[in-house]
């Protein structure tokens, strides 16, 4: 298999799992701080155990190898992590899953000042594409959320788009420990807002799925993403969040999207399709390949 296509795998598989975020947020039945708590809580958790199963050298291992950037990561996936909360628990899911799509723009403007990338015509086209098809969901639908869930999503779309590109400028790094940090840099932006001891066992029970399983394992499929494609090309992807994550919603809780957010997904979908066209199988530039990639 091509490194554009194992990029393929990891980058959807991961969006699949990343999308079911704000239906455990929502079932959650908690405060936003609390929910953040929880969910870092647990992420810090089952990564650091991976972790340590897995890296050589265990978790010291894997922190003294990723340095510095391993670090950075961390503290920027719980800013991501923290604010993606936030913006479900303050606004619409599909006004937060909408904002968050301008990863894009964000994505493209790191990519270009600390990996020197630039975006492919056909990148070009395809982002166009998608951000119309975001312009067709907001028109009826960005206008009702609450002013600081929206400006969170804003922000969280910019941390993702820059873990993106740290990912992708430092390949060897640790994903499950950068997780794992993540996890923790979460419970501890939170901590002190939560009140964990008097949430109920249910509310424990959901956090712990998302946690423990769907949310760090997501996680980790877009981190190794970055190995094989480029930032803004996950952050494109990543787009097909606007559609997948308010279907589920509505799926769950029958919380009907009106008509523009399934005019606007499907020119979203078209738009990802389009450029997956584009894969010709041509490895990753040299300079970002390294032992580290083989691993998870």
């Amino acid at each position: 298999m091509s490194d554009k296509k194992k990029g393929l795998f990891f980058v959807l598989t991961g969006i699949l799992l990343m999308s079911l975020d704000p239906v455990f947020i929502r079932m959650s039945g908690a405060s936003g701080w609390d929910t953040a708590f929880l969910f870092g809580l647990f992420t810090f958790f089952s990564m650091s155990v991976l972790t340590q199963a897995k890296e050589k050298g265990g978790i010291k291992g894997a922190v003294f190898s990723g340095g510095l950037p391993i670090i950075i990561s961390g503290l920027v996936m719980g800013g991501s992590g923290t604010t993606l909360v936030l913006a479900v628990k303050h606004t619409l899911v599909a006004n937060a899953v909408l904002i968050m799509s301008v990863s894009p723009v964000f994505a493209a403007i790191y990519s270009r000042i600390l990996l020197k990338e630039k975006a492919s015509p056909r990148i070009l086209i395809s982002m166009a594409a998608a951000m119309g098809g975001i312009f067709v969901i907001t028109a009826d639908s960005l206008g009702t959320g609450g002013m600081f869930g929206n400006v969170m999503a804003i922000v969280c779309a910019s941390f993702s788009a820059l873990n993106y590109v740290i990912w992708r400028k430092y390949p060897h790094i640790s994903r499950t420990m950068v997780i794992a940090l993540g996890g923790f840099s979460i419970a501890g932006i939170s901590f002190y807002a939560a009140e964990p001891s008097e949430l109920n066992m249910r509310t424990w029970l959901v956090m712990a799925a998302m946690g423990l399983l769907s949310a760090p394992v997501g996680r980790v499929f877009m981190s190794t993403a970055a190995r094989y494609i480029t930032a803004m090309e996950i952050s494109l992807f990543s787009l097909s969040r606007t559609f997948l994550a308010p279907l589920m919603i509505w799926l769950i809780y029958a919380e009907m999207p009106g008509l523009s957010t399934f005019a606007g997904g499907v020119i979203i979908l078209a738009a990802l399709i389009f450029q997956s066209f584009s894969y010709d199988g041509s490895p990753s530039p040299k300079s970002l390949k390294t032992p580290a990639e083989s691993r998870v």
